[in-house]
């Protein structure tokens, strides 16, 4: 089934589950495009680059050759005065043995000259087509790359389009808005069930607890932006549905990086059903979470440090809107904290 399909089945009144599905294929797709869209950006750098070098190269081509040229036109002029001569009167008119050796090693040597001359000659004429040729494969290639940027483009447009137009359908149907937001629910559980499973199979030492409950209150904001939802429970607007926030909502341009607030290692960084692309750190019995971004930038089990970029802001998921935002979890032993008992710092 087309992506299109699936965004018209929830206008035909698709269940929640098929929301998030649709969803997720919608945000696997985006995902894959702007990979492809990043790798066609660094493909037409290198190919400008290399245009750029090749027409330096060009240039002292055409140098070579103009000097190549003047040179050998000279030449040519001489040797057109000693044809008007007579080689053989040159020669021949000599008063001496003597003078006759002297004028056919001066013959010989202008000839060898003009050897030499004209091989450096044809040499400079091949590198200069060969440099002329590898300037329009230049130009040939950047259009090609071009137009496959502008075609990648156009369709993950498309994509983002579908995306916000499916969020919206969702948003004009609060009794449909309040089951997506129950299987948001679900989502999670399912995390944190998962969270357990990674806690029982790496249990934290005191240290580590110690370590990170020395910064309370002092840790940096995940984001620099505005905070638009915070901990606690909530009235979905949508739906009217009494919700819980687990965690603390930010709106941040698009793209703004997402910094880890203490040294951890990455437990998880995948997309999530519900959350979206995301990230999770493990700081011995404590984990922060960063959701709805775009652009990882950090793999599972990696080490990283206080401010390290984990991620941009996006707006994967089931975020709130269309708009790009970052959800922040702060968890103890898997039980959700207010993150704004630990954030103060910078």
């Amino acid at each position: 089934m087309s992506l299109l399909a699936l965004g018209l089945g929830l206008l035909l009144g698709q269940d929640a589950p098929q929301v998030l599905a649709n969803l997720e294929a919608i945000e696997v797709q985006i995902d894959s495009l702007s990979g492809q869209v990043d790798a066609l950006h660094a493909r037409a750098a290198a190919v400008e680059a290399e245009r750029a070098i090749h027409t330096a190269e060009l240039g002292k081509a055409d140098a070579t050759l103009a000097s190549r040229r003047a040179a050998t036109a000279g030449r040519v002029r001489t040797f057109y005065r000693l044809k008007r001569r007579g080689f053989a009167r040159l020669l021949f008119d000599a008063e001496s043995p003597r003078e006759l050796r002297r004028r056919v090693h001066y013959l010989l040597a202008v000839i060898r000259a003009d050897e030499s001359l004209a091989r450096e000659f044809a040499a400079s004429l091949d590198t200069r087509r060969a440099t002329a040729a590898r300037l329009d494969a230049d130009k040939a290639a950047l259009a090609g790359v071009e137009a496959s940027l502008n075609a990648q483009l156009e369709a993950l447009g498309a994509e983002r389009a579908r995306r916000v137009t499916l969020i919206r359908d969702v948003q004009r149907r609060p009794e449909l808005a309040a089951r997506v937001l129950r299987e948001r629910g679900d989502a999670a559980l399912a995390l944190t069930a998962s969270m357990r499973t990674v806690e029982a199979a790496a249990p934290a030492s005191p240290s580590d607890a110690a370590g990170f409950r020395a910064d309370q209150g002092r840790l940096p904001p995940p984001v620099r932006g505005a905070v638009v939802r915070p901990f606690g429970p909530y009235i979905d607007p949508t739906s009217g549905t009494a919700a819980n926030n687990l965690g603390v909502d930010y709106s941040a341009p698009l793209g703004t990086p997402i910094r880890a607030v203490a040294d951890g290692v990455v437990t998880r960084s995948a997309y999530l059903r519900g959350y979206g692309q995301m990230v999770m750190l493990q700081h011995g019995p404590y984990t922060t979470l960063y959701a709805h971004a775009n652009g990882l930038r950090v793999s599972q089990g990696q080490a990283v440090k206080k401010g390290d970029v984990l991620a941009l802001v996006g707006n994967t998921g089931l975020a709130e809107d269309a708009e790009a935002r970052l959800h922040f979890e702060l968890r103890y032993n898997n039980t959700p904290q207010d993150p704004a008992a630990w954030l103060g710092g910078p």
